[in-house]
């Protein structure tokens, strides 16, 4: 099975795409995060649709070794998970709290600059598969 990993944030979205079959996870796209929440969720539907799609991970901020506490991020994460779901997506949430650190030694280890959100979400759907 396809699935699309999505790093959800306010100015940028990673995505990123894996597969059931073989256990791997690859970047795939970086959305701009502009507008409203509903034209953020319009964003992935889209590319989930485009692609064939009808599950994802997606990254949600929280305390290590918890899946309990919730911040201002958190709960927007969730709102944004919960509206995935009301267009018939099956939406698997994964901790994120690592992916963004992990994401950024990958750029520096590249000897690369600059955020890279479709690693982020690559990150976070491998560790969700890594424990399929």
């Amino acid at each position: 099975m396809r699935l699309l990993g999505v790093d959800y944030g306010r100015a940028r979205i990673g995505l990123a795409l894996g597969d059931t079959d073989t256990g791997l996870a690859g970047v795939f796209a970086v959305l701009d995060a502009h507008g409203t929440a509903e034209e953020r969720v319009t964003r992935v539907a889209d590319v989930a649709t485009r692609e064939g799609i009808a599950t994802l991970v997606v990254g949600v901020p929280r305390p290590l070794g918890s899946m309990d506490g919730a911040s201002a991020q958190t709960e927007e994460v969730l709102g944004f998970i919960a509206a995935l779901r009301a267009r018939g997506f099956e939406v698997y949430e994964e901790n994120e709290m690592l992916s963004s650190q992990l994401a950024a030694r990958q750029v520096q280890d590249r000897g690369q600059k600059g955020k890279r959100d479709d690693l982020a979400a690559a990150a976070i759907l491998q560790t969700w598969l890594d424990r399929r």
